[in-house]
This record gives structure tokens, sequence and C-alpha cells, in this order.
């Protein structure tokens, strides 16, 4: 090999291209740095709990893609991260029995098995879930996991009958994790009003550059679009049709004003800056605009009185949401008497994380790095905004989706 034919190489397989910013795309910076966690953080006790019953598990990923569930699922930090210094996950590739992933498209399967191709005891199916479950001769699965709202691709009837299916091929207790769109959330109001009969449009325009995002040029299908109480009915029945028990551990919204259309105006007239100046937070190479953090949902006022459970719980979270930011603006403007009057007038909960961002802040000499805005305190408040979601009771149905894991028993 010549002196220059490794580094030819490298260029030609893109090495040394730019790096790709994490502001907007798939893979953004609210995607690996919010949801991501979020889903994480959610599953952790579940998996933790099989894994101290059971040396291996089986998982079957609906609506897999590329294999999304197997890297969410074998990346779950650790819940006492002090005490597991040299075990960094939950759960590790050889606790897996096997991994099997299902998706309708032939070029997600075909990419599945290239990416995890040196994987024994991972495999890909192509599927059409709305048809049946197509393992029913298979041995059961300890986890049936969906992500990032791959079920709401089904009917009402198609899941139903799918959940069904799953509930009678579990042998003595499985879990399931859904994800579906949350009908109430602020990007979409137009859809308030409707329910889950029948599936609405919906895009993907946050895969095209912000300046790319027209209404005419992005592609259009349709979707469910779900509330909490239909999606508990459909799980209710579904077990008793199945003859099984079910047990809802938890179920929340997420990405309540960080949702992949909060910054367009497809499904309504404003348009925010919201995920945009997030994404900046969570980026070491990007300080975040505080004023374009404000938000402004005076358009779900005429919302307020036909959906008051809705409404409480988006106001609620914006109340804290503007709290913290107002309080980035005091430390900014060095107003400690503003400080003071924040942390003090603000719950114990939120009080304590208020605390830490101002400790953080009026230590920065204490972090040498070159940007302490962008390196430090930026991704910091973005972590507590995104705790402060993780932190509320039940779900509604008023994020970008709705989360739940079930217990299934006979």
């Amino acid at each position: 090999m010549s002196k220059t034919e490794f580094y030819e190489i490298a260029v030609e397989q893109g090495f040394y291209g730019l790096e790709k910013s994490g502001l907007f795309g798939k893979k953004d910076n609210v995607r690996k740095h919010w949801e991501d966690i979020f889903i994480k953080l959610s599953v952790r006790q579940a998996v933790e709990n099989l894994l101290n019953h059971k040396e291996k598990i089986r998982i079957v990923d609906l609506g897999c893609g590329s294999g999304e569930g197997y890297k969410l699922l074998t990346h779950i930090p650790s819940s006492s991260p002090i005490s597991t210094v040299e075990r960094e996950f939950v759960l590790s590739a050889d606790r897996i029995e096997c991994y099997t992933g299902l998706d309708i498209s032939p070029a997600m399967i075909q990419q599945g098995i290239f990416n995890y191709k040196n994987r024994n005891n991972v495999k890909f199916i192509q599927a059409d879930l709305s048809k049946d479950f197509p393992l029913v001769n298979e041995p059961a699965y300890d986890i049936y996991f969906s992500s990032y709202c791959s079920l709401s691709h089904l009917t009402y009837n198609e899941l139903k009958k799918l959940f069904t299916n799953i509930c009678s091929h579990i042998d003595d207790t499985a879990v399931m994790v859904f994800d579906v769109f949350g009908r109430y959330s602020p990007e979409w109001p137009i859809y308030w009003d409707k329910d889950c009969s029948s599936p609405l449009p919906y895009n993907m325009a946050y895969l095209l550059p912000p300046e790319e995002q027209i209404p005419d040029k992005v592609e259009w299908f349709e979707v469910t679009y779900w509330n909490t109480d239909e999606l508990v009915n459909l799980i209710v029945n579904s077990a008793v049709e199945a003859g099984r028990k079910v047990q809802i551990e938890w179920i929340k919204d997420r990405s309540i004003f960080v949702g992949r259309h909060m910054d367009n105006n497809f499904f309504k007239a404003k348009r925010h800056k919201i995920r945009n100046q997030v994404n900046r937070l969570f980026d070491r190479d990007y300080r975040g605009n505080m004023a374009e953090l404000h938000l402004d949902l005076s358009y779900l006022e005429e919302k307020r009185e036909s959906y008051p459970a809705v409404w409480e719980r988006i106001s609620t979270y914006a109340k804290v949401w503007k709290t913290v930011i107002n309080l980035i603006e005091a430390l900014i403007n060095l107003d400690n008497k503003e400080v003071k009057r924040i942390i003090e007038s603000s719950s114990s909960e939120l009080s304590e994380e208020l605390k830490m961002l101002a400790w953080i802040y009026r230590n920065a000499e204490r972090f040498p790095v070159l940007d302490f805005w962008a390196s430090v305190l930026g991704p910091q408040v973005a972590c507590v905004l995104r705790n402060l979601e993780l932190s509320f009771s039940t779900g509604l149905g008023c994020g970008h989706s709705i989360s739940c894991l079930v217990r299934i028993t006979k």
C-alpha cells in the first residue's frame, strides 16, 4: 500500500467529510438525547425485572425498521451508575437469546440484516402486521416491543387483532411496549376533535432540511392518532378476548413540546422553533437562543373548555418550562434577586433542579471547556426540561406519542 492509499480509501468512504449536524433529520439531538433516553428510562425497570428472573430473554420488535429496538434495549443506562462502573448498560448482547425484527419494508429488513450480520442471535423477517402476528408457531417472547409510533400505521381493528394474537402467544408472562401518536399533541390541534376509528394524514417532512419542508413537496400517508382512554380500552378488550390478564405498568406522554411537527405549520397555524432550539441546547457546538425557547400556546386556547384535563397537563408543563427558561435568563442578567425568587417560589422537585442549574452557572470556571454555554449549561438545561416531562404521571395523549408498558399474564 502506498503512503497515500490508506487515506484515499478513508476519504472515499466518507471518514473525512464534514460531520453531520444533529439539528435536524431522523437522528437529530432531540431524538438521541431526549426521546431515546425517555424510552430507555421508561422500560428500564421491566428489563431489569426480567433479567433478575431469566438468564436470557427473547425480544420481538414490532415495526423494527433496521433494528431500532435492538439498539434502544441494549443501551439502557444502569439505574445505579456509581455501583456499576464496569457494566455500562442494563442489557448486554449475551443476555439476549433472540431478537426478531418484523417490518413491512423489504429495504428496512435488508438494512437490518446488514447492520447485524455479525449477531447470530438477531434475525429480521418481512411481515405485514396489519394482517396477523406471523410468529404464532415460534416460542413465546419476553418482550413484545415497539417504538416511534410504528403501531400507529395500523388501524384500530388491526392493532386490536395484533395485540389479541400476542396475548394468546405468551407463555406465563410477558411485557409489551406500545408507542402510538398522541392525538392531543400541540403539534396537530386540527385532530383533537377526531377519534381513532379512522386514520388521518401525516408526513415525515422533518427528514428534509427546513427550507425543503414545503407541504406540496412532501409525501403524505395515513396513520392512527390515539388518546389514552382509547388505547387502554383496546388493551383491556384484547386481553379479555384472548383470555389473558393485563396490568398497565405505566403510560406516558412523550415529546409534549418537542414533537417533530412543533416547528412547522402543516397541522396548525403557529410555527415554533422549539425543537430546533432544544437541538441546539444538546449540541456541544451550538449556542441556543433563549428567546426562542419561550412557548406561545395561545392557539390552543380554543380547546381549553372542551379538553380541561389535557389543557391542564399542557399548561402545567408550560409553566415549569417557562420557569426554567426565566431562571437561566435571570442568571445571564446577573439578577440574583430574581434567581432567588424563582427558586424559592417553585415546588420542591423543581426547586432542586433550579438550584443545580444555578450552581453550574455560577461555577463555570470549574468546567474548562471551549464554550461553557454550548458544552455544559445548554445540555443540562435540555436534560432538566426532559426530566420534568418524564416526571408527569399517567399520560393523556398530549405528547407526540403515547408510550405504554403492559404486563400480560395467563
